[in-house]
Parts: C-alpha cells; structure tokens; sequence
C-alpha cells in the first residue's frame, strides 16, 4: 500500500513548473561545469558550485522536502564544496597542498561525513530488513577500503606515526561514502528523479576525489580534468538539480516490505564471493601493478584488519540468511500444520452430517459400493414416525435435539465393523457387513425397541417409533441405487403395514414398474 502511495505521489510530482525549472537549471549548471572541463578556468566551477549551493539551501528552506535531515547533510556537503572552491579561486592554491594528502583539508573533514550522513538519511531507517543492508554496504566498504589502501598507500601517502589518521582520510572517506551510496541503492529504488540525480552526483564527486589522489600518488591523471574542480561542482549542480524536482518531495520507494530477504539475491551473492577473494587477490594485484610501497610494518595493518573484518561480517550476514530461513521454515511447518488440519477438517464435514455428527450419504455410497462379493450383507433404512407433528408443533430446536438423542441411540445399537449414517431428515441407514437377513431383522426389531422408548429433552419427553426397511443378500451384485431403492421399498411396505415394525424386501412388495431384478 505504501509503495502504491509513493508511486502515485511520484507521478504527480511529475508536473507543474518545479520540473521545468529543475532541467533548467542543470542545463545552464551544466553548461559551465563542461565549459570548466573543456578551459581548466577555475573560476566556472566556482560559480556553478555556490550558485548550485545558495540554490539548494533556498529550496530546502522553502520546501522542506521528506527526509529533511538527509537533504540537509547533502546540503552541508554542497556547501563545502562551494567553501573549498571559493579558497581555491581566490588564493590560487587548491586545499589539498603540498604539505601531504589530507593534511589540513577542511574540505575532506566536512564532506565525507556528511555525504556518509546524508545518504543514510535519505534512505530512512527502521525496519528490520536494514540491518541485513548496512552489513552488505559495510561489507562493500570495507572491501572498497582495502583496494584504495593497497593502490594509494604510496610516497607520501605512506603513514607513519601520528601522520596515519590523516593519510587515511581520503581512502577511508571514499570507501565509507561508497558504502553509504551501496546502502541507499539497497534499500529505496533509484526510480525517483530526485534520488537518481544524488547518486549520479556522489558518483561524479567520488571519481573526482579518486582522481585527485591518484595524482597526488603518482598515477598518470590528467590533471586539467580533473584540477578545476568540475567533478565537485557537478555534485553541487546534481545535488540542486534534485531538490528543484518534484519528485524529492515523495520519500523515495523503498524496496521490499522491509522484512529482511530469506535468501541471498544473485547479485548480492556474486559480490559477497568476490569480497571474500578480494583480500589476497589485491595484496597480489597492488605489489604487481600498483604502486604499493609501505613505509613500515604497520602499513599492513589497515588492510589486514578490514580483510578480517569483511571475513567476520561476511559470517554474521550469512546467520543472519540463516536464521531469516529457519524462521520462515517454522512459518512454513506451522502453515502446513494448519492446512493440514484444515483439510482433515474439511474431509471430515463432507463425510459426516453437521447436526449429529454421523456420516452422510457419501460414505453410504462408498462403503455400499466397496462390499466384498459372493458374501451375505444388510442394509437397513430407519425412518422416525411422528417426527412431523414434533418438529411442527415444538420447533426445529425439538426436532435437531431429538435428531441427535435418535443418532446416539442407534450408535448405541451398531454392532462393531456397521456403518451408521443420516440420510437426511428423520431417515437413517445401517450397513451391516456379513451380515444375513435374519441377523438384520433383529437388528432392526431391537432399533424399533429402543426408538419406543421416551427421549428426554429441553422439552419434555418425547416420544416417537420407527420403521425399518431391509434388505439383505449378495449386496455386492447390485449397485448402490438399486440396495437403496429395495430398502426403500420395504421402509414404505413397513409404514404401509402400520409403522413401528421391520420388513424385508421381495420383489413383491414393489411396484411393477419399480421391481429390482435380483441375480
């Protein structure tokens, strides 16, 4: 329902004069940000960095989009952007001096944290699926950290001393941002206009600062295209261009139902696979290709501990799956449990009758049907006399209670191995499997006895009789139409006789056109 919500308020936010304002702007931003590219001028990106900066200041006073803390951050970091391109603009020097990488880099200090911070925030928090995505970034960062370390931990990158906290600023930086951007993709869907432009954005601004390093540490960089600035700026610019869009003003979608996943995606699989071989295979590929030249034993602790560390959440991801899977497999137990009993309730209301609890029709037929040949069987038919006159004058309440006192006297009176069942109205059926005529006409003579006797009720005594109609023989030579027809003609021959008494079928008793040719 939320997700239905969030992409109908996005295309609403698809029109009106915020969208055309928004593609404005970046077109005229994005001018100078390619015309710095083309010239080196220094002084484009500094103007399309503060402009884009006052613009998404302006735009989030007035609008106070959703996840307002999260545009703010990235506003922050906007804003040290335009502050780092100003210094660069007007002293003529960048902030990253020849004093060494990161060393009094106020920009750096300001920037990463809050790109970390804002992008977070942009995704909002509180399901339970979160955690299982923050260890996935923390993982990419964490892997994405050793590679920069192992690649850029050159000259005077090399830490030593007090020096390590600022060497590593930069890799760190550019790892824990990456990791942050990773938990963002993983949690919303990049669909909105407003989050795409972000990451396009933080994209630019990461490959800019990798650039930046890698110059700094001796890789073959062109520096014109990267020195002025403009990959920074462009942030700015996308940062802004986000904020004019209608779409920001609709929390992003998240993916999911915020219940974390009970197994790995392929995509997430794969990279957890290269993650885990990631660790000798860069110390391998940095000695061979890169420029890895540690100044002292301790170079080899960063990478070493957050290989480990990778290892370690690596594992607890996996009891996370784990127990995500046996939580869903006990889910799963209890529904089949329930469903199981739910069909062997369902089985049991086809087979038997609702009010007295005796089987139906159904099984009569069945069990008619299943009578083994070339044996002697009886069937007999049980119908209530004086049933109407009760049922009329006292209710339908006296009539089920007389029901159901009828069905427990009549199970009282089956022998083992007979099937008792209701027919429907005052008419029951006895099934007796090997069972002779004779043994039959007993039965139902002892069924008239027992139904003479007063029932006991709500209402007073009741009292009814009944007729029994049988019919007994090689059962199993004619089918369960024809066993019913012939029972039911002697119940009638019986009632016919004065009620209250037992007949056995003959073919006499029937009509002519109503006989039952036996074999």
């Amino acid at each position: 329902m939320t997700t239905d919500c969030s992409a109908r308020g996005l295309a609403m936010a698809g029109t009106g004069p915020w969208r055309w304002s928004a593609w404005a702007f970046l077109a005229v931003e994005g001018a100078l940000v390619l015309a710095a590219l083309a010239t080196g001028a220094r002084v484009l990106t500094t103007v399309a960095a503060v402009s884009a900066f006052v613009v998404a200041a302006v735009t989030l006073v007035v609008r106070r989009p959703p996840r307002l803390a999260g545009w703010t951050s990235l506003t922050v970091a906007s804003g040290s952007i335009a502050f780092s391109r100003i210094y660069a603009t007007v002293s003529g020097r960048p902030v990253i001096t020849e004093r060494g990488l990161a060393a009094g880099d106020i920009r750096a200090l300001v920037l990463y944290p809050a790109l970390t911070l804002g992008l977070i925030l942009l995704g909002g928090a509180g399901t339970v699926a979160d955690l299982a995505d923050t260890l996935d970034a923390s993982v990419v960062t964490l892997g994405v950290f050793v590679l920069l370390w192992l690649f850029l931990l050159h000259g005077d990158l090399a830490p030593t001393g007090a020096r390590i906290a600022t060497a590593a600023l930069r890799p760190v930086g550019i790892a824990v941002v990456l990791g942050a951007l990773v938990r963002l993709l993983f949690v919303v869907r990049p669909r909105a206009p407003a989050v795409g432009l972000v990451v396009g954005g933080v994209v630019l601004e990461l490959v800019g600062a990798l650039a930046l390093v890698g110059r700094e540490v001796g890789y073959d960089v062109d520096g014109r295209l990267f020195a002025s600035g403009a990959f920074t700026a462009a942030f700015a610019v996308l940062l802004a261009t986000a904020l004019l869009h209608p779409s920001s003003g609709v929390a992003p979608p998240r993916r999911g139902n915020g219940a974390p996943a009970a197994r790995l995606s392929r995509g997430r699989a794969t990279l957890f696979v290269a993650l885990t071989l990631l660790g000798p295979l860069a110390w391998l590929l940095s000695v061979s290709i890169g420029r890895f030249s540690p100044g002292s034993p301790a170079d080899f602790g960063p990478p070493v501990l957050a290989a480990a560390l990778i290892a370690l959440l690596l594992l607890w991801r996996l009891s996370l799956v784990a127990r995500v899977a046996d939580r869903r497999a006990g889910q799963l137990s209890v529904a089949v449990g329930e469903l199981q009993g739910l069909q062997a309730e369902l089985a049991y209301r086809a087979a038997h009758d609702p009010l007295t609890g005796l089987s139906n029709r159904s099984v009569l037929t069945e069990r008619l049907a299943a009578l083994r040949p070339r044996r002697s069987h009886a069937l007999l038919l049980v119908d209530l006399d004086g049933f109407k006159e009760i049922n009329d004058s006292l209710g339908h309440p006296a009539g089920d209670e007389l029901l159901v006192a009828v069905g427990r006297g009549l199970t009282a009176l089956a022998p083992p191995g007979a099937t008792l069942v209701r027919l429907g109205g005052d008419e029951f059926a006895l099934l007796l499997p090997d069972t002779d005529e004779s043994v039959a006409l007993a039965v139902g003579g002892a069924v008239c006895q027992r139904l003479r006797e007063p029932f006991r009720s709500a209402h007073g005594e009741l009292r009814v009789s009944a007729s029994v109609g049988v019919t007994a023989g090689p059962l199993a030579a004619r089918s369960p139409v024809e066993l019913l027809r012939e029972a039911d003609v002697a119940l009638y021959a019986a009632k016919a006789a004065g009620k209250d008494q037992v007949v056995a079928y003959r073919p006499e008793l029937a009509p002519p056109g109503r006989r039952v040719r036996r074999p």
